[in-house]
């Protein structure tokens, strides 16, 4: 991903600490449209986090909240991605290295936007679920960002598909 992505509606704010409603997750089949797969930010806005918020706030955040994965932004640019793993990776480091006493944020944690896997939504509108199976099972990635272009140099954070729910949709093991 090349900065700067913008987020399609303004972050939502973290306080005050209601568990999202978990949507209706339908069933879904391998010849369905892609778009099927993927939390809309145009319907439902991303979760988000700062920059420098504590890596222990994300983590009480991802758990309160039921999510697994925080956009993290720097005003409204999305400058990463922060996943459950990475916190939990991050967390059990510092405990074997004894460093605990160091305040990890978000920016520490984080896989930078430039390296989070993407795909256009122009691209995933003409593709079916199948295509997002073969992307995950040859990538071997867990989440998919999914960019909508804007200008040649602009570009909006859309949505985002999670491979562990479409899994569940399609009731795989």
């Amino acid at each position: 991903m090349n900065p700067p992505y913008l987020l399609a509606q303004p972050p939502s704010a973290l306080p005050p600490l209601s568990p999202r409603s978990r949507p209706h997750q339908p069933l879904l089949k391998v010849s369905d449209p892609a778009v099927r797969a993927m939390s809309d930010f145009l319907e439902d806005p991303p979760r988000t986090v700062g920059r420098h918020t504590a890596l222990e706030q994300v983590v009480d955040h991802m758990f309160r909240l039921g999510v697994r994965a925080f956009l993290v932004v720097d005003e409204r640019s999305v400058i990463g991605l922060i996943t459950a793993e990475d916190a939990g990776d991050a967390q059990r480091a510092l405990t074997r290295c004894g460093t605990a006493a160091r305040e990890l944020c978000a920016a520490d944690v984080m896989t930078p936007s430039i390296d989070v896997p993407a795909i256009d939504w122009h691209t995933l509108q003409d593709s079916r679920i199948a295509d997002l199976l073969e992307i995950f099972e040859a990538t071997d990635v867990r989440y998919l960002v999914v960019l909508q272009t804007e200008t040649a140099t602009w570009s909006t954070v859309r949505g985002l598909i999670h491979r562990q729910r479409l899994e569940r949709q399609l009731r795989r093991s």
